[in-house]
Formats: structure tokens, C-alpha cells, sequence
């Protein structure tokens, strides 16, 4: 018999042969048929990163919002009307003198506009020069004439106290005239949408770090602002809470609403040009120039030069701004004849 005469042996062979020359394509078809036959998989997806936003006024941590408007609201620093209502809310305060040698507030109000302010006061042209930069709406009762002049004929958003929207603020029993007078942050964010007042634009105000730039500057753990021989204010630091607690009169300053002392991250001293104009004692303020200052921060003091930039006090040092800590700012402009003292 010759070699592979055997039909039997020759089906075998050419069996094996086929499956040799056509492995590769079996087992393409074979992977295609198990890739088939899996269930149904949906793709899988990755859960967002919730997008980080930090508020233009204060460098912290917000959630997303609606757009809304910065409330200026001005509040009372008269002895009889200690202890105020709301000014720890604010993310910023500019503390200038009014007449009689006493203070006022400007209060600006962003990150949270809910909770009850005042008590609410009357307005001066130099705090709106404030509002101005910030497109802030001015929460107010009433003003000097020029302030209400200015309010009018430049169509400022403001809501009035004292005289068209007296609606939108209360009177309490536990204070005399004019020092009664409160608001709601609620009713004045709805007045202010239902007028259209413009929503602020979201530009930082400051530029923010979590260093302290005082480093190595002079020690600032207690000090006191002399605005004039009737009045001064101070902060004291609590290295155990890292912040500064505000003093008026050489009493701790406290809210009314919560009995919480009042505290902020970054106060900024400054001294700018006042001069009286009447015999009331109204003043012109110079705030929208540049002068020399102090930023304390974590217990230190260091000097600086100050500029007014798109309604806000900027402090500089050597030609470049200073950076704030995130959290509260308080502004104190002082007259040229005042003075720091710093322990």
C-alpha cells in the first residue's frame, strides 16, 4: 500500500489540516460570538467634580447661586444703639466718622443676604463713592441733602427707610428714636430684584491668600484706633481662633442677635483727608485717593499704602497689592490727626 492510500487516514489528516490553516479565523469568530452573548452593560460614568467658587468679597468656600446684588446697608454706631443687629453677617464693613464724633457703618452684605440688620441710618456722599464701585444697593434712612441729591438725580439703586419705602423696614420697642429703625436682608434682596437693581458683576474685590503677609511685621495682638479724643475703637487677637475681635469704647463689641462677639480675618487701618463743611458737622471724606495705612492680619501689623479701586480700599506694599486671608474685612478710615497704637 503506498503512503496515505488509507481513506481513512487521508479524511484525518486533511481534517487537522484544515483547522491548522484557518486557527485564526475560528478563533476571531469565537471571541465575536462571546462578546455577543454578554448582557447589556451600560457606560459607565464618573460622578462630576462639584465645581469650586469662592466668593469675589471674602475668598471662602460658596455654593453655586442665582446672581444677586452686594446690599450696602448703613448702620448706626451711636451709644444708644449698641448693641447693632447683623454686622456680623457682613463680609465687609468701612467704619468712617459721621457728625458729633461718632462713627457709622457701612455694611456690605453678599454671601448671605438673610437675617436682620440695624440699626439702619442715614447716608453720606462718601459712602456712596462705596457703593458705587461695588454697584452695591444703599439700605438707608434718609441723608444728608447731597447724598440725597446724588441718590435722585444719578438714579442710584437705594432703598429709603425713612421715606418712599419705609414699608420695607420695621421699628422696634426697645430703642428710642432714631435708633429703631431695622431691616430685613430678605425684604431688601427682594426689593432690590423686584426693581431690577443690577445683580453685582462677581469681580474680586480683593486678591486672597492663606498666608499672612504681616509676617515679621510688629506685633498687633492689641490695638487701639484714636479717631478723635470722643471716640475709639480696637481689636484684640485670639490666636486660638486665629481672628481678631472688634472692640468699640474699649468694650467687646458683640451681636445683638446671637450675643456672638464680633470677629474678622483681615482689618485695614487707613488715613485719609476729612474736612468739616457745616455747622452740623457734615464732612467730605477723601476716600478716593491713595494714603498711607496698616493691615494686621494673625496678630501682626504691617504698613501699607492704600488705593481706592473700583469702590474698594486696596492695600499695597512696595507697588503690590497685598493679599487678604479669606474670611471678614473691616476698613477703618481715620482722619490724618488720628492714631494707632499697636501692643
Amino acid at each position: 500500500m503506498k503512503p496515505f492510500e488509507n481513506e481513512e487516514f487521508n479524511i484525518d489528516f486533511k481534517w487537522r489540516d484544515l483547522v491548522k490553516r484557518n486557527f485564526g479565523i475560528v478563533s476571531l469568530l469565537l471571541a465575536v460570538l462571546l462578546v455577543a452573548c454578554q448582557p447589556d452593560s451600560a457606560p459607565v460614568t464618573r460622578p462630576e467634580k462639584p465645581e469650586s467658587l469662592m466668593s469675589p468679597i471674602t475668598g471662602t468656600p460658596v455654593e453655586k447661586e442665582e446672581p444677586k446684588p452686594v446690599i450696602m446697608a448703613m448702620i448706626n454706631n451711636h451709644p444708644a444703639a449698641r448693641p447693632q443687629s447683623g454686622l456680623q453677617l457682613a463680609d465687609v464693613v468701612v467704619e468712617i466718622l459721621a457728625e458729633g464724633e461718632i462713627t457709622r457703618f457701612a455694611a456690605f452684605y453678599y454671601n448671605r443676604l438673610n437675617g436682620v440688620i440695624g440699626p439702619v441710618r442715614s447716608v453720606r456722599d462718601y459712602y456712596l463713592e462705596l457703593a458705587d464701585g461695588a454697584g452695591a444697593v444703599v439700605a438707608h434712612a434718609g441723608g444728608s441733602p447731597s447724598a440725597l441729591n446724588r441718590i435722585r438725580e444719578e438714579k442710584k439703586p437705594a432703598i429709603d427707610g425713612v421715606h418712599q419705602d419705609e414699608k420695607h423696614f420695621f421699628r422696634v420697642d426697645f430703642r428710642k428714636p432714631p435708633h429703631n429703625l431695622y431691616a430685613r436682608l430678605e425684604e431688601l434682596s427682594r426689593v432690590a430684584k423686584q426693581r431690577d437693581y443690577p445683580d453685582y458683576s462677581g469681580k474680586p474685590a480683593y486678591q486672597f491668600s492663606g498666608e499672612a503677609v504681616t509676617r515679621g511685621g510688629k506685633a498687633a495682638g492689641k490695638v487701639r484706633l484714636i479717631y478723635h479724643k470722643l471716640y475709639e475703637a480696637g481689636y484684640q487677637y485670639d490666636p486660638a481662633k486665629q481672628q481678631y475681635v472688634r472692640y468699640t469704647e474699649g468694650e467687646m463689641q458683640t451681636d445683638r442677635e446671637t450675643g456672638e462677639p464680633i470677629t474678622m480675618q483681615n482689618v485695614l487701618v487707613i488715613f485719609a483727608k476729612h474736612k468739616v463743611l457745616d455747622y452740623v458737622g457734615h464732612r467730605s471724606v477723601d476716600i478716593t485717593g491713595q494714603g498711607k495705612g496698616y493691615l494686621l492680619q494673625q496678630g501682626k501689623a504691617v504698613p501699607i499704602e492704600w488705593k481706592y479701586r473700583d469702590g474698594w480700599i486696596v492695600p499695597y506694599r512696595d507697588g503690590k497689592e497685598c493679599t487678604l486671608l479669606p474670611g471678614k474685612t473691616w476698613v477703618n478710615v481715620l482722619p490724618e490727626t488720628g492714631e494707632v497704637l499697636l501692643q
